[in-house]
């Protein structure tokens, strides 16, 4: 089913034009599949298909709930593709009376595989893909298996635009739910999940309730960030949309790894400059294209730096970006490209494609860590890396996240910057070596940490990092809502949770 091309190798100058937050094309099996015939196996109420674990097809159906090539060996009873709300009701309803705990997907982004569950019930909403836009309020109005590709073209249709994923294809359901960091967060409201500004949600009763800031709080708290704890199925998003910016521009430095110091350094001193705080940097230590997978460290690791600018004209954007021409990013590294520039609804068309080695499709495990402190983390762990098992393992840093305690979400933290390393890799046989190199990661940069990022954690090798992902008070606030709204478990919790 799911295919990629080898990994083409670029030039310094043609990974200047590019960014590393590039991610694998989602798998969009269920979608593809979906069949109008009856199913074998009927739900009352429900339209859409059933597949059994007995069914010919059950084994293409549960492999492309999961976008990467990492497939979880967990087997749900039941997967069921609902078309409609009436549909998700009537599962809901199935399963709590035949005592089937529920996992959902929407686009499958969290990596850990959350919607595969031994047991039970899966409830793919992945099919439900409608948009509404209202212009004059600035609304979305989304099923939740919109992609963010979808998103992006409907909203820039009408002069708006939304934090969407960096990659096209991720389902916008479970990335907004988990925090979304999306592109332009430092101008688009921060963390795409504080961009929710209502929802349609059906809980363990099967009841369909509407949710906003004064209809069920308590829900819309726990919406704004829970992930794939989530304790009911949401069939449908508000999402707050922002004026599409008429002029983009990114400037791109490249380094050796040994410059690291004098990078984070150069990163830290512009960012003290109020003129860069709308732009979105991204940092990435990363394997140097056109070295060898064995050459040694000193030869084969480079930083890639690249600055996006989101304005209303070239000339403030270029303004915008002008602080780090002045740096010693611009003075001092190996390869430049500065004040490039984009059109909004090509984004995806010039930064992405299944070649780019952060985002072809293989075997993949992340975790990660928000940090006031990003230059000490990173300097902390550049050994560690240059010890990556595959040329494609890299480690991205995020800077102006601006994450500040909210009470209105369930996500929050203050913290400024995001630091995830990425293990990508193509054999099963190489699965306890990678994941060993990422685990081993953990200590280093948890004592910079102030908590952490629920959609990118390795919950599966250690569930108490979804507890991490919450200050204590939001975690037990968590527990006690899903005590109240599914007081029979009817919704699988987090991995190691349930």
């Amino acid at each position: 089913m799911n295919t990629h091309q080898p990994f083409r190798r670029r030039t310094l100058k043609q990974l200047a034009g590019m960014t590393a937050l590039g991610a694998v094309n989602a798998l969009r099996a269920p979608r593809v599949l979906a069949a109008d015939k009856p199913a074998r196996l009927s739900i009352p109420g429900v339209a859409g298909k059933v597949i059994q674990r007995k069914d010919a097809d059950y084994e293409i159906w549960r492999q492309a709930m999961v976008w990467h090539m990492s497939k979880p060996k967990r087997y749900p009873d039941l997967i069921v593709q609902a078309k409609s709300d009436q549909d998700v009701i009537a599962a809901v309803n199935h399963a709590a009376r035949n005592g089937l705990k529920i996992a959902m997907r929407s686009g499958g982004h969290n990596s850990n595989g959350s919607c595969l569950r031994d047991g039970g019930m899966a409830i793919d909403v992945s099919a439900m893909e409608q948009i509404r836009i209202d212009e004059s309020k600035r609304i979305a109005s989304i099923q939740p298996g919109v992609r963010s590709l979808e998103l992006i073209q409907a909203a820039y249709a009408k002069g708006l635009a939304f934090p969407v994923p960096h990659c096209p294809s991720v389902g916008l359901g479970g990335f907004t739910m988990g925090g979304g960091m999306g592109w332009n967060w430092p101008q688009f409201g921060g963390m795409a999940t504080h961009s929710i500004v209502g929802a349609e949600v059906v809980t363990a009763d099967g009841r369909l309730r509407r949710v906003t800031a004064t209809e069920n709080p308590d829900l819309y708290w726990a919406i704004r960030g829970s992930g794939p704890g989530f304790f009911g199925a949401v069939t449908r998003l508000e999402l707050q949309l922002y004026p599409a910016p008429k002029s983009i521009m990114a400037s791109s430095y490249i380094f050796p790894l040994a410059a690291l110091e004098t990078v984070t350094a150069a990163i830290e001193a512009v960012r003290k400059n109020s003129q860069v705080a709308r732009v979105e940097p991204i940092l990435v230590l990363m394997h140097h294209p056109e070295v060898p997978a064995d050459a040694p460290p000193e030869k084969s690791k480079i930083c890639f730096f690249t600055a996006f600018a989101f304005e209303d004209s070239e000339q403030t954007a270029r303004a915008a970006l002008l602080p780090f021409a002045q740096s010693e990013l611009a003075s001092k590294c190996l390869v430049k490209m500065e004040y490039q520039p984009f059109a909004y609804e090509g984004l995806y068309d010039r930064y992405f494609s299944l070649n780019d080695p952060a985002g072809r499709c293989a075997r993949y495990a992340v975790d990660n860590i928000f940090t006031n402190e990003p230059g000490k983390a990173l300097q902390a762990i550049a050994r560690h890396f240059c010890d990556a098992p595959s040329r494609d393992c890299h480690v991205l840093a995020a800077h102006n996240l601006r994450l500040q305690d909210r009470a209105d979400a369930c996500f929050s933290w203050t913290a400024d910057t995001f630091i995830g390393p990425y293990a990508i890799w193509d054999d099963e046989k190489d699965d306890a070596r990678n994941l060993a190199w990422l685990r081993a990661f953990l200590p280093m940069l948890d004592r910079f940490g102030k908590g952490h990022y629920v959609n990118e954690i390795d919950g599966q090798g250690n569930p108490d990092r979804y507890r991490q992902c919450f200050t204590d008070a939001n975690w037990q606030r968590l527990q006690v809502l899903r005590r109240q709204y599914d007081p029979n478990g009817v919704f699988h919790g987090y991995l190691g949770h349930s």
